[in-house]
């Protein structure tokens, strides 16, 4: 019930608005998200800034994804952070940890756009690259059963 009452509100609050599911969109979105922990991987020995860059990005790409799956879309202000917000609203409490991380990230990589001495280590960026993996799952996961009927290839 939190789910639908919070849903409400950030639609009241203009922050999110309604679209139709597109699952053409969703699947794009997982498979991207896919590439790009792969990218990330592979960028990991050679920069580790652009290692948590791509790691971030799958992450978002996945959010978007649910949120397209459930049928909502971030509007044009502040679309990273609406995303965090609609995510951990739909996964919970169990997954405070997973959505603390993600928000970190976002913040940090913000961070390395306008302040670009900010530097990035590869153990944060590994760390960045396992958060995107088990996020991943777990929306991919997320959606497959939101959404039985449809048949996803990624």
């Amino acid at each position: 019930m939190i789910y639908k009452e919070t849903v409400h509100d950030f639609l009241k609050q203009g922050i999110i608005k309604r679209c139709p599911v597109d699952l053409k969109t969703v699947t794009n979105l997982l498979k991207r998200a896919k590439v790009d922990i792969r990218t990330a991987v592979r960028n990991l020995p050679e920069d580790e800034e652009c290692a948590f860059n791509y790691a971030y990005n799958a992450i978002l790409r996945c959010g978007l994804a649910l949120m397209f799956a459930e049928g909502y879309r971030p509007e044009i202000k502040d679309k990273h952070a609406t995303v965090v917000r609609f995510v951990s609203t739909a996964l919970g409490e169990d997954c405070r940890k997973l959505m603390y991380d993600y928000d970190f990230m976002r913040k940090k990589r913000n961070r390395f756009i306008y302040e670009p001495d900010i530097p990035c280590s590869s153990k944060e960026a590994q760390e960045a690259i396992n958060t995107a993996k088990l996020f991943v799952g777990r929306i991919t996961d997320l959606i497959k059963d939101k959404l039985p009927q449809s048949e996803f290839k990624f």
